[in-house]
Parts: C-alpha cells; structure tokens; sequence
C-alpha cells in the first residue's frame, strides 16, 4: 500500500470518527443511555397508547432507549413488592407510572416531590391542574405524583323523565322519595337503574352526604356510626316503594328459599345503563366505564344526592319485617318542570352548606365547580367524584444524576402534553389538565354530553372528593352491598347488616344459618 494511500485511507477514518462523535453527541452533546420506566400501564386498553406514545418520543430523542417494564392495575403489587429492593440496586427505575396509594409516602426518600422539581424548573408540569396534583398527593403531604387523568363517577339523570312527570329535580330527600312513588305507582319504573347488588356508590353517596369522609372510615375501623343506621333506614324506605330493579335470586339461593325473596327475578337482569336508556330507571349511578354506552340522545343531567332527610329515617326497626312509613311526604307542591324552570339558584342543605343545583349538560349555563369538604352534607355540588389516584414517579437517583434529568423530565413532560394526556384517556377518563383547546374539547365532547360536563367541571374545580370505592377497598364494599341487599329482602335485620359490615370476616351464613 503506498504512502499516499494510507495517509489518504487515515485521514477519511478520523473524518468518519469526527461524523460518528458529532452524531454521538447531538442533541445538546447527550450521550446515549437507557431510561429505565416502570408502569402499571399494561392492560389491553392502555398498552397501545403508552407504547404509541413512548415510541414517538423516542422518534425525537434519538439518544433514549426506553427499557419498559409494563403490568396491569390488578398486577401492580407485583411491582410493590419490588420497587423498594430495586432502588438502591443497578435496576432501579428512572420513571414510573403507579398508584397514588397512601403508603408511597413510605417511599419518599426515593423520590422527587413536583415542588423541589420546580425549584429548578418552575414551569414543570405547568400543564396539569393543581387540583388534581393536590388530590394525589401522599399522606405526608408530598406531592410525589403527576397525575395524567382520574376516574369518575356520578349520579345521572333523566332530566326530560321528571319534566313530563312534573317532579323536581331532586334537591331534597323528600324529592328523592316523591319521585320513587311517582315513578312506581304511575309507571312502574324505578327511580335508580342500579340494584341493591351494586348498591356500594350509592350507600357511599349517603354516608358521605351525612358524615363526611369520619362515617365512612368509622366502619373501614369496624364500627359504622349512627349515619349509618341512617343510610339503612333510607335505602329501606326506597326499596319498600320499588326505588331499586330487581335482583337476580342467585345471590340468595344458598341462604332462604327463592320463592320467599320479593323484588328478585331468576330471569337474567337488564344492565344498569339498558334500563337507563330504555327509560325503565330515572337515575343512574355510574362510571367513566358506561359513558360511550348511554344514549346521546338522553337529556341528561348530575346532580348531588339530596341529604337523608330526618323525616324519612323515623323508623328504628332492627326486625327482619320492615316497615317503613311513606306518609310524611307534606310539603310545597312543586311546580312543573320545563326547561326554563330547571332550578339554578343557591340553595342550602340542611348541614347549612350552600351549593348551586346543576343544569343539565346540554344547557349554556356555567357548570358548578367540584368543592372538596369532609363536613356533614359536603358531597360535590354537582355530584361528581373524580379520582385522580394515579400517575408518574420520578426518582431521585436518575434526578439527580445530570446526564439523564433533562431527557426524564422530558419524557415525562411529553405524556403531560394536551393530545398525549387524551390519548391516555381512552376508557373517558378525565384527563388532568389545566386547560384543554376548544378544538380538542370539541372532539373530545362530541362523542358523549355527559363526557362534555366532566371536563367542564375538572378543568374549572379547586378540589375533588376522592373515592373509597378503591381496587383496595372493593372488598369491603362487596361486602356493604351484600348486607344491604339482604337486610332489604329480610334475610338479615338493621342491626345484623351493620354487624356484618363492621365485620369483614363475618358472612351471611354464618348469620342465617346460626338461626
């Protein structure tokens, strides 16, 4: 080879160097690393949308290779139990997107709080609304979680039912009860489109509404308080004037003969929301879940279940015969409702808590701000619950290691942005942000009326009320559902279903059966 050559040969392998290195090195001269992300990303309706999402960002951060490790909400202990081992090893992850349960808090020394990340970086996370990342929050009070978007449920109305019926919207517990009576004796409809069997939103909607979040934890501690006894009183009023759709008997069969049980059917039950649409039930409780399946052409409406009314919970019966009393319904008579008269003026609840009585969602009007108090009578004003238990992570140790912050906070920020955060809502949730485009919110409302209210009412609210109807919780509230229902068809008393859900481990049998 000649000299001329290999000089020649030389001086291309240092331009090729130079070329590799300026191509290394680009993007603001960062190396090449691998982020290490944790997520309980991974059922069949999130995983398309995270990897879709991860893989545009890496379209434009060429240096990033994202080492994913995805698993389901159901599966998330999996990752519990790993993550404190991980932290201090070589696996530990730079991101994760987990639950906002109250126990992170335990693992806060290995991570970041939104406060000391904007202590740097003041406009972090700019884009979620600081309500939502005040109600993730641990209950240390560290804000650790960057909430994307929140489950929700609330109580639904037929607006347009109680019109042609000229019932008010319900305000007052003496509406609730009106409208049961009126629904079944006129029409043979009734009032709620949800059974006894999935009756723990609404027991949780009353005890609320009563006593705050002190009534609900009282029998978590396994000793309901005296709203509780209340609660039961009213949801066996209700059931005696056929507010509720019958129950299937399978649930009983073990325990009392079927042929005993009133208000049960062996015939397979239409669902909650095919009796909503079939205007077979005025009131449904419901979640993000049923939002695509309700009819758009259904004028509907929230609103915040009334206070149990004192005059409605005289009977103290604790037999298995109940019989509760239907005649203290005096009162105003109510006018007709039409669309002009939909009530919008302040009220006051009896815990003397104001609040303002929504419109129904295919109205002008300015929707009512979610409000957050754990006082008695303090549910949403617009009976909203939005729970926002979930989110991302950040580590200290990739944090504060300066050759990865940028490009975590980065990859972050790029799932808080307005078309990533609604993408991630595909089940309806209702995504976190602080402001979303008209033209965005015009896509997004276009598919549901009742989608158009709740983010209405998160883009505009100060605080929510966060749900104990939790994936922890779901047993205990199993459980309520069941007490109730059988107290109802007199297989337990008042006083036996408080006990069985002051005690988890006690079962219907073990009542029933030591008779």
């Amino acid at each position: 080879m000649t000299v001329r050559k290999t000089k020649f040969l030389s001086s291309l392998l240092a331009i090729s160097l130079l070329f590799s290195c300026l191509s290394g090195c680009g993007e603001g001269n960062k190396r090449h690393f691998v982020m290490r992300t944790f997520s309980t990303l991974g059922s069949e309706t999130d995983a398309g949308a995270y990897s879709e999402i991860i893989s545009e960002y890496t379209k434009s951060h060429k240096n990033v290779v994202i080492n994913d490790t995805s698993t389901t909400r159901s599966g998330s202990y999996k990752m519990e139990l790993s993550l404190a081992s991980t932290y201090r090893g070589a696996g530990t992850p730079d991101v994760i997107y987990y639950s906002a349960v109250s126990d992170m808090s335990e693992l806060a020394d290995f991570f970041m709080t939104v406060d000391d990340i904007r202590k740097d970086y003041p406009k972090f996370a700019s884009s979620i609304s600081e309500a939502a990342i005040n109600s993730a929050a641990a209950d240390n009070g560290g804000r650790y979680c960057i909430p994307v978007r929140g489950e929700w449920r609330g109580i639904v109305i037929n607006a347009a039912m109680f019109r042609r019926s000229s019932l008010r919207i319900p305000e007052k517990w003496e509406d609730i009860v009106r409208a049961a009576m009126h629904f079944e004796k006129n029409k043979k409809i009734s009032l709620f489109a949800n059974s006894l069997e999935e009756s723990g939103p609404l027991i949780e909607y009353m005890v609320r509404g009563l006593g705050g979040t002190e009534s609900l934890s009282s029998a978590m501690k396994g000793a309901p308080d005296k709203n509780w006894d209340r609660v039961l009183d009213a949801i066996g009023q209700l059931d005696e004037l056929n507010a509720f759709p019958a129950m299937s008997r399978g649930a009983f069969d073990s325990l009392i003969s079927p042929s005993d049980l009133k208000h049960t059917s062996s015939r397979k039950q239409p669902s909650p929301v095919e009796l909503f649409n079939s205007e077979k039930a005025a009131i449904l409780l419901m979640d993000n879940s049923m939002c695509g399946q309700i009819n758009a052409d259904i004028d509907t409406g929230y609103i915040a279940l009334p206070e149990v009314g004192s005059a409605f919970t005289q009977a103290e019966s604790t037999t298995a015969s109940h019989s509760y009393p239907t005649h203290a319904l005096s009162g105003p008579v109510y006018p007709p409702m039409t669309a002009n008269t939909l009530p919008s003026e302040t009220t006051t609840t009896t815990s003397g808590k104001q609040r303002h009585s929504p419109d129904p969602m295919t109205t002008q009007k300015k929707e009512a701000k979610v409000s957050d108090s754990d006082s008695p009578g303090g549910t949403n004003e617009n009976g909203l619950y939005v729970d926002f238990t979930e989110g991302f992570y950040i580590t200290k140790k990739a944090y504060y290691d300066k050759t990865k912050r940028d490009d975590v906070l980065a990859f972050v920020e790029f799932f808080l942005n307005e078309e990533n955060a609604v993408k991630l809502c595909n089940q309806y949730q209702a995504p976190a942000l602080s402001k979303i485009s008209k033209k965005t919110q015009d896509r997004l409302t276009n598919k549901s009326n009742i989608y158009n209210g709740v983010i209405k009412s998160v883009e505009t609210a100060d605080s929510f009320i966060v749900s104990t109807q939790t994936q922890e919780n779901s047993f205990f509230w199993q459980h309520c559902s069941m007490a109730v229902a059988c107290m109802s068809k007199g297989i337990l008393t008042k006083k036996e279903a408080l006990g069985m859900i002051a005690d988890t481990q006690m079962t219907i049998k073990d009542i029933y059966g030591s008779r």
